[in-house]
C-alpha cells in the first residue's frame, strides 16, 4: 500500500475544512436570519389584523352591506385574504379568500373568544393564519397572509451562501496548495539532495534564500550534517589509506621473509613446516586486504580519477577473463556470447572492470571450485555479464549482504577452504556502480551462484 502524499493531505485538509467551515457558517446564518425575518413579518402581520378586525367590527356595527367592499380593500392594501364567520357561517370573504387555507381547529378555538395565529405549510407554501374573536357581534375574523415575498428573499440568501460556500472551498483549495508548496518544497530539497549524496555526489548542499526561521534552521543542520559526515568520510578514508600504506612495506619484508623460509622448507621440522604454511596462507590473505583497503581508500577519497572508455564489450570480457586466469593462476572459464548479442559498446574504465572480473573469479575459485562460464547476454538496453559457477551457491539471505564491506559468508567461515577479506565483492559493486551498472547474485544454471553485471548501452554494431 503506497503512502499518502503530504501535499494531498494538506490540500484535502485545507479545501474540506474551508467548506465545513463555510457550510456551517452558512447554514447557521440562513435558519438564523429564516426565524429572524419570519417573526418580524409574524409580528407586522399581527398588529395588521387587530386593525383589520377593528374595522371589520367598525363597519358591522355603522354599515354591514360594506363589508365586501372592505375586505377588498384590505386585501388590497395588505395582500392578505380575509375571511368573516358570523354565527358558524361564513359572511364575506375576499376574492382570493378559501376556508381551505384555515384549520378546523383554528376556527374552533377563535369561536371560542381566543385569538390565535398559526403558520401552516399551504401545498409547499409558507402561509400565516391569524384569527381575531369580534364576541359583541359575535363573528370571527381569519386574516392569511401568504408569506411569497419572504421565501423569495430566503432563497436569494439562500442561493447567495451557498455561491459563498463554494467561494471559501475554492479560496481554501487555493490556500491549501500555496501552503502545501510553501510547506513541502523545503523538505522536496531536502529528500532530492539526500538522494544526490546517497549516490556519492557529497558537495551537495542546500541553499538558503529568504527561508523562514524553520526551515533556514533545518538547511543549516542539514548542510552540517552533511559536511561533518564527509568529514568523518575523509578521515576515515586517509586513515585506511595511510595504515594500509604503511603495513605495505612491513609486509614486503614478511613476504620477502616467508619465501626464503619457503626456499628451505625441508630443514624445517613437521610442526615448523606446518606454521609455515599456515604463515603464508595468513600473509598472503593479508597482502590481499591491505591492497584492497588501499584501493578502497582511494577511491573513496576519490583519489584515482575514473578513465572512462568506449570499448567493444566482448573483446573487453574476453581480455578481462584471459588477464585474470593468467595473473592469478586460475583456471580460464569460456566466454559465451547468447545470439543476437553483435558487438555492444560499453562506456568503462579498463583496468578497474578487469579487477571486477578478476574479482568475481577469485570469489568463484574459493567458493565454488571455480568458474564454469562467463555468459554474455541483453537484457533490454543493457549488456548482462554473468559470471557462473557450480558451487553451493549464495543462500538467499545474503544476497545483499555479500556485497557489504568486510562480510564474509558461511563458506568463509569453514576453516577447510581459502579465507577471503570481506572486500572483494565490496570492491566489486562500488566499480559497477561507477560505470553506472549494477550487481546481483542469483542462481546460476549450472546450480551454483550467478553474479550478474548489467551496464548500459553506449552503442551496438550489429554483425
Amino acid at each position: 500500500m503506497g503512502r499518502r502524499s503530504l501535499r494531498l493531505r494538506l490540500l484535502v485538509t485545507f479545501g474540506l475544512g474551508a467548506f465545513i467551515l463555510s457550510a456551517l457558517f452558512a447554514s447557521l446564518t440562513y435558519f438564523g436570519v429564516k426565524h429572524l425575518l419570519i417573526s418580524n413579518q409574524q409580528q407586522t402581520d399581527l398588529k395588521q389584523s387587530y386593525v383589520n378586525a377593528a374595522l371589520v367590527r367598525s363597519t358591522l356595527y355603522s354599515s354591514p352591506t360594506e363589508l365586501s367592499d372592505l375586505l377588498k380593500s384590505i386585501q388590497k392594501g395588505t395582500d392578505a385574504n380575509v375571511l368573516v364567520q358570523t354565527h358558524g357561517q361564513w359572511l364575506a370573504r375576499s376574492n382570493k379568500a378559501s376556508t381551505v387555507d384555515v384549520k378546523q381547529t383554528t376556527i374552533t378555538i377563535v369561536a371560542a373568544g381566543h385569538a390565535t395565529e398559526q403558520t401552516l405549510d399551504a401545498n409547499g407554501r409558507i402561509v400565516f393564519v391569524v384569527g381575531v374573536p369580534i364576541p359583541a357581534v359575535e363573528t370571527q375574523v381569519f386574516e392569511i397572509f401568504k408569506l411569497d415575498s419572504l421565501e423569495h428573499s430566503l432563497r436569494l440568501l439562500g442561493l447567495v451562501l451557498l455561491l459563498g460556500a463554494i467561494f471559501t472551498s475554492i479560496v481554501g483549495i487555493g490556500g491549501g496548495i500555496w501552503v502545501s508548496r510553501r510547506t513541502v518544497r523545503p523538505l522536496e530539497e531536502v529528500s532530492y539532495a539526500a538522494a544526490l549524496i546517497a549516490e556519492g555526489a557529497l558537495t551537495t548542499r542546500l541553499q538558503v534564500n529568504r527561508a523562514d526561521r524553520e526551515v533556514q534552521q533545518l538547511t543549516e543542520s542539514f548542510n552540517q550534517m552533511v559536511s561533518q559526515l564527509v568529514q568523518r568520510l575523509e578521515r576515515d578514508a586517509r586513515f585506511a589509506s595511510d595504515v594500509s600504506h604503511e603495513l605495505r612495506s612491513p609486509l614486503t619484508t614478511l613476504a620477502t621473509t616467508a619465501t626464503v623460509l619457503q626456499q628451505h622448507r625441508e630443514d624445517l621440522s613437521p610442526a615448523g613446516q606446518e606454521s609455515l604454511d599456515l604463515l603464508v596462507a595468513d600473509l598472503a590473505i593479508f597482502q590481499s586486504l591491505v591492497e584492497d583497503l588501499l584501493e578502497m581508500s582511494r577511491s573513496d577519497a576519490g583519489a584515482v580519477p575514473l578513465v572512462m572508455e568506449t570499448l567493444s564489450a566482448i573483446e573487453l570480457v574476453h581480455q578481462s577473463v584471459r588477464s585474470a586466469s593468467r595473473r592469478h593462476g586460475l583456471a580460464e572459464p569460456p566466454v559465451e556470447v547468447a545470439e543476437g548479442v553483435g558487438d555492444p559498446l560499453v562506456l568503462v574504465d579498463r583496468r578497474r572492470f578487469e579487477r571486477v572480473i578478476t574479482n568475481l573469479m577469485d570469489n568463484a575459485h574459493h567458493y565454488a571450485e571455480g568458474a564454469v562460464a562467463v555468459r554474455i547476454n541483453l537484457q533490454g538496453n543493457q549488456l548482462a555479464v554473468n559470471v557462473d559457477d557450480a558451487g553451493a551457491g549464495v543462500p538467499g539471505d545474503e544476497h545483499e549482504q555479500v556485497f557489504e564491506r568486510f562480510f564474509r559468508g558461511r563458506a568463509a567461515h569453514d576453516r577447510g577452504m581459502a579465507r577471503g577479506t570481506g572486500l572483494g565483492l565490496a570492491l566489486v559493486r562500488d566499480h559497477v556502480r561507477a560505470f553506472g551498472g549494477t550487481i546481483t547474485v542469483n542462481e546460476s544454471p549450472d546450480g551454483g551462484a550467478r553474479f550478474q553485471i548489467l551496464l548500459p548501452i553506449v552503442q551496438s554494431e550489429h554483425a
